[in-house]
């Protein structure tokens, strides 16, 4: 079992502005692109056999959490939701009319926000939309984060029509179970509201139940998060997705009103994360990636084993599809080398929209050393090592040779015994696989080009 202590003189050295590399390049990076570009890079998509990814950005919330650093929009009017509906389902038929055939979708996946603040009739529009343009397939993950207190009352009626409409995965937020690390983040939800939800969606049937976690909250300790992490084991989710708390006021504004004073400390918080990652570990959940815990007989537990894990925008995943499909205001695609994300505002995506124009604002078209670096980040985000015979097939350069720069920064790494760099594979430590995203860092071309949230 891969669990190790770690001495807090380490944490003023390592804890460092490092991005989470959900992408590579990351988003910092992203350059305006025309909507032309966009409409190439799916038509080249069109002229492959490939399966597709669609990911669908739901904004709305009726209140703000002050740690979330999500694309959110607060609303509590149902007609401006019914209307940004119209619009996403435009958009659908704009980008699946690039392409010449119904392709193949292998994953979908509704994102927040609150995707659930929708109707059922507006669930049933939106799927259908889906299932008129695309075809589906009957193996497709088709996964959804819910908010439980959406789905709370209405004694399990939102999730039968989920699962009714295709859904075989969901995503509770439920972040800590103390209501005083709740209050002081204003996201008030009982431990028997989670219970509750998580119950009806095993009653319900489905396939998979994640739970996410986020680490870093105000009045969070190790004694208070030590309960939450053991619930949770009993509880039994099928994934637990543990999140740092990610500090970015300069983003996102409300995470101002959260009191400095009532942080943990740096080394709190790491012990926060350490003690928990045990627990889960002793409770039978493998350690998937920096930030994700699955039982042994779940997918992305298999895809670890295999060496066939993902990491996106949404975290870790089975790479059903590399191709993405981003729809819905601030989402962002991944289509034929190049990264497309939409317009932030639901005034510009009408616009957008109402002009018959795919709402793209920005994005990255991946050179070939873009996409050389990005396919070994994701090696070590992913499965911590590197395989340096199998970079040397893929790329016709030895790996060695190709990253003779990078060879100081690497050799600290290994000084400090973050990794191990030998002459057939690169492989981070147990003690590396918490500091991942600072070997990632390492062959990041771009990385003084932006800010982050710290690695801890």
């Amino acid at each position: 079992m891969d669990i190790v202590q770690v001495d807090s003189s380490w944490l003023a050295k390592w804890n460092r502005a490092v991005p989470r590399y959900t992408s590579y390049p990351t988003a910092p990076q992203f350059q305006a692109i025309g909507e032309e570009v966009a409409r190439d890079r799916l038509r080249a998509f069109d002229r492959t056999d490939k399966p597709l990814s669609i990911y669908i950005h739901i904004p709305f919330c009726k209140t703000m959490c002050l740690f979330c650093g999500c694309s959110v929009v607060l609303n509590r009017r149902p007609e401006k939701q019914a209307a940004y509906l119209d619009l996403l389902l435009r958009e659908v038929e704009l980008a699946a009319g690039c392409f010449g055939r119904k392709r193949v979708v292998s994953q979908v996946h509704l994102g927040g926000g609150t995707p659930t603040s929708l109707t059922e009739e507006e669930f049933e529009r939106l799927m259908g939309a889906l299932r008129e343009r695309f075809v589906i397939g009957e193996e497709a993950e088709v996964a959804i984060e819910i908010d439980p207190r959406t789905v709370y009352g209405d004694e399990g009626r939102k999730l039968r029509a989920l699962k009714r409409l295709g859904f075989n995965r969901v995503s509770f937020g439920v972040q800590d179970l103390n209501w005083e690390v709740q209050e002081a983040v204003k996201r008030r939800q009982s431990e028997a509201m989670t219970v509750k939800t998580l119950e009806l969606a095993r009653e319900v049937g489905f396939e998979g139940i994640n739970v996410d976690l986020i680490y870093g909250l105000p009045l969070q300790t190790r004694e208070t998060f030590r309960k939450t992490a053991e619930r949770l084991v009993e509880l039994r989710p099928d994934r637990i997705a543990f999140f740092s708390y990610a500090k970015v006021p300069w983003l996102k504004e409300h995470q101002k009103a959260i009191r400095e004073e009532d942080l943990p400390s740096t080394e709190e918080k790491f012990l926060i994360y350490v003690e928990a990652r045990e627990i889960f570990m002793r409770g039978g959940y493998t350690a998937i990636g920096m930030d994700h815990f699955a039982l042994e007989a779940d997918p992305i537990a298999e895809a670890y084993r295999k060496g066939t894990l993902y990491r996106n925008f949404q975290g870790y995943s089975v790479e059903r599809a590399e191709d993405l499909l981003g729809l819905g205001i601030t989402a962002i695609g991944f289509i034929e080398g190049a990264f497309l994300q939409n317009v932030k505002t639901i005034e510009e995506y009408r616009s957008r929209i109402e002009g018959e124009m795919l709402p793209v604002l920005r994005g990255f078209v991946l050179k070939t050393e873009d996409l050389l670096r990005r396919w070994v980040i994701q090696k070590i985000m992913c499965q911590f090592e590197v395989d340096k015979g199998e970079f040397a097939n893929r790329f016709q350069e030895p790996f060695d040779l190709h990253f003779a720069k990078e060879k100081k920064a690497l050799e600290e790494l290994e000084k400090e015994g973050l990794l191990v760099n030998g002459a057939d594979r690169l492989r981070a430590t147990p003690m590396g696989k918490l500091f991942v995203r600072s070997i990632a860092a390492a062959f990041d071309q771009y990385l003084g080009n932006g800010q982050y949230s710290k690695a801890i």
